[in-house]
């Protein structure tokens, strides 16, 4: 039997959570600059935070393809590459522990439940959570 990949991403931004998304499949730079397209301006802009934000990416290829670096380059505000750090010390770690954290208290026999759970756990980690370094 086939093992079958399921990823998600989002962006968090200290004033709260972004849109979570769902990845079927393997991540290429295409797919991860159509995350950016449809998602990062407007999860800013439902956070009101405009382009008052920082985009950070470590030197995955996914993130240093041509296509996401012009994309990027017209569509964000300067960004910066970070090597990947411990996860003690990257808040995008911290923040996918705590959804972790928060998942397993279910009882999940679907990847549709999953879904859902992880979209309601999203949603409900507070600014708190989301402010912490």
């Amino acid at each position: 039997m086939e093992a079958e990949v399921f990823l998600c991403g989002g962006c968090m931004p200290a004033s709260g959570q972004g849109n979570l998304v769902f990845i079927d499949g393997i991540m290429n730079h295409v797919h991860y600059l159509n995350i950016l397209r449809d998602n990062l301006k407007l999860s800013a802009q439902n956070l009101g935070i405009g382009n008052n934000f920082v985009l950070y990416q470590d030197n995955d290829p996914k993130h240093t393809a041509l296509n996401v670096r012009i994309w990027c380059l017209y569509n964000c505000p300067p960004n910066f590459k970070t090597l990947p750090q411990s996860p003690d010390l990257s808040p995008k770690e911290h923040i996918w522990r705590e959804l972790e954290v928060r998942v397993r208290k279910h009882d999940i026999k679907t990847k549709s439940e999953l879904k859902t759970v992880m979209m309601e756990e999203w949603m409900n980690i507070d600014t708190e959570i989301t402010k912490k370094p």
